[in-house]
């Protein structure tokens, strides 16, 4: 079985007191998630990420220490997707999306999000990223 990893980040904000996350919407699928894709050779994951995030959106990212987690599934019989996720805070930048891949974006606080994003994998992500960050005293 062929492995295809990609890397990339859930983005977050702070908006007053309040916390926003950045949603895309990929232009090839409809489907609403966060910025990813494919490694280049001679990456890391993380490199992969805050580049990605960059390439998709224009906004530059700083991602927290110690938070990885991934998802995978079958794009087809033959192949499984991996795709990493960090989280990524940015500053108040204008978002740029990649008109070529990403149709749509969206800063929407958490139940939003989650009623937004399209697969239940990606929502999972997002628990994970909304619970760590509530453990985080300053974030």
């Amino acid at each position: 079985m062929n492995i295809e990893k990609s890397c990339g980040a859930v983005v977050y904000r702070k908006s007053g007191e309040d916390i926003e996350f950045l949603a895309v919407k990929s232009k090839a699928n409809g489907h609403w998630s966060f910025p990813k894709g494919h490694m280049e050779k001679g990456e890391s994951e993380e490199e992969t990420a805050e580049r990605e995030v960059f390439e998709e959106t224009g906004l530059s990212v700083v991602l927290l220490d110690k938070f990885r987690t991934k998802i995978k599934y079958a794009l087809t019989e033959e192949t499984l997707k991996e795709v990493i996720f960090f989280i990524g805070t940015t500053s108040r930048q204008p978002v740029k999306i990649q008109k070529a891949e990403i149709q749509d974006f969206r800063w929407l606080k958490y139940m939003d999000m989650l009623n937004l994003l399209t697969f239940e994998n990606t929502k999972k992500i997002l628990i994970e990223v909304k619970d760590y960050l509530n453990g985080i005293k300053s974030f």
